[in-house]
């Protein structure tokens, strides 16, 4: 079986062995990449552009990765070359199956447009078009307004242009998912959400594997971690929800002063923020909470670890996700969470029995269940054993990987059975 994949990015793995810079997202395709790579019965190469200066075939980790130059512009920017680069990866590695992995950049539109019988399967990644209504997070339109920087309005980088863009590729998403059969997806709301745009749709569950780093014999421990740490995602936009937990935080703060909130990704406070980083520090200051914010950058997959199992709980308060990577890795190591009753992360854990939900904009709310998890030992280790269990069965990688196989097989069958 002869597989290409359709990324938005170089594997990181593939990128380090290359020597070439990436995204320092993705992680979890690697498991499947490298479980495919080393079956007998598999070649795989996946095609993408980066920021290299010359096309590159290169061979790698046991795949075949056709690179191509222009990077980020390449990638949003639908064009000719774009369906001529997909044309040429066609021709020269004749695929048995395409998988495009999210309609959030153009490529995966290109290689539809080349009109290739080849069958596709699509997995999605986002919803875009609830992604960009959702994108505000709540935030009304003046201070979003307000909360752009001249410079931002200048260059067109403010958040308002930002969700513009999400609004202009939801079309394109639009159009992939009524130009395919076949899409995977891992909650009700994705399958929901897909069909909605195009009830003919073949759907078919297909759970994550997780980073290879959360596979470890270390669980969190309600005796061994620091007392009254919150431990959330990037969040470098509304969407995130960062200033409704900002807010939950001031009101946590009043019970519990020593109260430290952690927060991974770009950090404001070193290097220059966005408008909406900017309206976030403005908050943290306003209300006297910059003691109780810490921004520890980007760290990598090990560091993640480390910090949810030194934290009491993680919240994850996004207007919106498929299925947060934040959340399924901190239940995969038992850590207590507490999440937004929105999209797909709906399907995450039962409320009061594996972990707590909220509505999203009742931040007094997000605080009295932090509060609780806080002073409440043995409910807290009753969502550590019953989130790991849950958690465990949905990150099994052997089993997740044969369903990959078993709906590439389905498909492939499908194929032939209507030629």
């Amino acid at each position: 079986m002869r597989i290409l994949w359709i990324l938005n990015m170089v594997l990181p793995n593939v990128a380090n062995t290359l020597k070439l810079r990436t995204s320092v997202s993705g992680g979890w395709l690697v498991d499947y990449a490298n479980k495919l790579a080393h079956d007998k019965n598999v070649e795989i190469a996946t095609m993408t552009y980066a920021n290299v200066p010359n096309f590159m075939c290169a061979d790698a980790n046991g795949i075949k990765n056709y690179i191509f130059p222009g990077g980020g512009k390449r990638l949003l920017f639908s064009s000719k070359k774009t369906i001529a680069d997909c044309k040429y990866v066609l021709n020269d590695f004749k695929p048995d199956i395409i998988h495009i992995h999210g309609t959030e950049y153009s490529i995966g539109a290109s290689m539809i447009k080349t009109g290739t019988d080849v069958p596709i399967v699509l997995t999605i990644q986002g919803i875009l078009s609830r992604i960009s209504q959702e994108y505000y997070g709540g935030l009304s339109s003046s201070t979003i307004f307000k909360i752009g920087k001249l410079s931002e309005w200048l260059k067109l980088k403010t958040t308002f242009f930002a969700k513009k863009l999400f609004e202009k590729n939801a079309k394109r998403e639009r159009f992939v998912l009524n130009n395919v059969k076949y899409v995977t997806g891992r909650t009700t709301w994705d399958k929901a959400t897909m069909l909605a745009i195009n009830n003919k749709l073949e759907y078919k569950r297909f759970n994550y594997n997780l980073r290879q780093e959360f596979y470890v014999n270390k669980v969190w421990d309600s005796n061994n971690h620091n007392k009254h740490v919150i431990y959330t995602g990037a969040a470098s936009y509304p969407l995130k929800g960062l200033h409704i937990l900002i807010q939950a935080l001031k009101i946590i703060k009043e019970k519990y002063p020593d109260v430290k909130l952690i927060i991974p990704g770009h950090n404001p406070r070193t290097s220059k923020p966005n408008g909406y980083e900017k309206y976030i520090l403005k908050m943290i200051k306003k209300l006297g909470l910059q003691s109780n914010v810490e921004y520890i950058g980007n760290i990598k997959a090990a560091q993640v670890v480390d910090k949810l199992l030194e934290s009491s709980v993680c919240v994850v308060p996004s207007a919106i996700e498929g299925a947060s990577a934040t959340l399924c890795e901190a239940m995969k190591l038992g850590v207590p969470c507490v999440c937004s009753y929105r999209g797909g992360m709906t399907d995450l854990f039962i409320d009061g029995q594996t972990g707590f939900y909220y509505d999203f904009l009742e931040y007094p709310v997000l605080a009295t269940k932090v509060i609780e998890l806080f002073e409440n030992k043995s409910l807290c280790e009753q969502f550590s054993k019953l989130s790991m269990e849950q958690a465990n069965i949905r990150h099994q990688r052997d089993d997740n990987y044969k369903q990959l196989i078993s709906i590439y097989n389905e498909v492939l069958g499908d194929n032939k059975n209507e030629q």
